[in-house]
Protein backbone atom coordinates (compact mmCIF):
# COMPACT_ATOMS: atom_id res chain seq x y z
CA UNK A 1 0.00 0.00 0.00
CA UNK A 2 1.70 3.20 -0.75
CA UNK A 3 2.01 6.24 1.76
CA UNK A 4 -0.65 8.99 0.82
CA UNK A 5 1.33 12.24 0.62
CA UNK A 6 1.24 15.46 3.00
CA UNK A 7 -1.70 17.60 2.46
CA UNK A 8 -1.29 21.12 1.41
CA UNK A 9 -2.24 22.46 4.69
CA UNK A 10 0.11 20.63 6.72
CA UNK A 11 2.84 21.97 4.17
CA UNK A 12 1.41 25.27 4.90
CA UNK A 13 1.42 25.42 8.75
CA UNK A 14 5.33 23.88 8.66
CA UNK A 15 5.91 26.76 6.31
CA UNK A 16 4.07 29.62 8.39
CA UNK A 17 5.88 27.98 11.39
CA UNK A 18 9.36 28.36 9.55
CA UNK A 19 8.16 32.21 9.10
CA UNK A 20 7.39 32.52 12.57
CA UNK A 21 10.28 31.36 13.87
CA UNK A 22 12.51 33.30 10.96
CA UNK A 23 10.78 36.59 12.22
CA UNK A 24 11.08 36.13 15.74
CA UNK A 25 14.66 35.80 15.39
CA UNK A 26 15.27 39.21 13.66
CA UNK A 27 13.24 40.60 15.90
CA UNK A 28 15.30 39.77 18.57
CA UNK A 29 18.65 40.29 16.78
CA UNK A 30 16.83 43.61 15.66
CA UNK A 31 16.05 44.59 19.66
CA UNK A 32 19.79 43.36 20.56
CA UNK A 33 21.25 46.33 18.42
CA UNK A 34 19.06 48.65 19.67
CA UNK A 35 19.67 48.25 23.44
CA UNK A 36 22.33 50.35 24.66
CA UNK A 37 25.25 49.11 26.50
CA UNK A 38 24.43 48.58 30.14
CA UNK A 39 26.56 51.63 32.06
CA UNK A 40 29.25 50.38 34.50
CA UNK A 41 29.69 52.76 37.05
CA UNK A 42 33.47 53.55 38.11
CA UNK A 43 34.87 51.51 41.08
CA UNK A 44 34.09 52.94 44.56
CA UNK A 45 36.21 53.05 47.42
CA UNK A 46 35.66 49.97 48.91
CA UNK A 47 36.85 51.34 52.25
CA UNK A 48 33.78 53.76 52.03
CA UNK A 49 31.02 51.40 50.83
CA UNK A 50 32.04 49.29 53.55
CA UNK A 51 31.63 52.60 56.15
CA UNK A 52 28.14 53.50 54.21
CA UNK A 53 26.85 50.12 55.21
CA UNK A 54 28.03 50.36 58.63
CA UNK A 55 25.98 53.51 59.18
CA UNK A 56 23.12 51.97 56.83
CA UNK A 57 22.60 49.31 59.68
CA UNK A 58 22.97 51.48 62.50
CA UNK A 59 20.43 54.13 61.48
CA UNK A 60 17.88 51.45 60.33
CA UNK A 61 18.60 49.36 63.58
CA UNK A 62 17.93 52.44 65.50
CA UNK A 63 14.93 53.02 63.67
CA UNK A 64 16.04 56.18 61.60
CA UNK A 65 15.07 54.82 58.25
CA UNK A 66 12.09 52.31 57.41
CA UNK A 67 12.89 49.12 56.28
CA UNK A 68 11.46 49.66 52.73
CA UNK A 69 14.38 52.62 52.41
CA UNK A 70 16.71 50.20 54.11
CA UNK A 71 16.16 47.70 51.58
CA UNK A 72 16.52 49.82 48.58
CA UNK A 73 20.03 51.52 49.62
CA UNK A 74 21.22 48.33 50.85
CA UNK A 75 20.59 46.62 47.03
CA UNK A 76 22.55 50.10 45.66
CA UNK A 77 25.49 49.71 48.00
CA UNK A 78 25.61 45.71 47.68
CA UNK A 79 26.07 46.90 43.77
CA UNK A 80 28.85 49.21 44.17
CA UNK A 81 30.75 46.56 46.00
CA UNK A 82 32.96 44.47 44.30
CA UNK A 83 33.89 40.74 44.93
CA UNK A 84 37.55 40.18 43.84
Amino acid sequence: MARQRTTFGKLQRAADKQAKAKAKQEKRAERAEAEPEPQVEPAADQAAVLEAFAELHTAYEDGRIPRDEFESRRELLSSQMRID
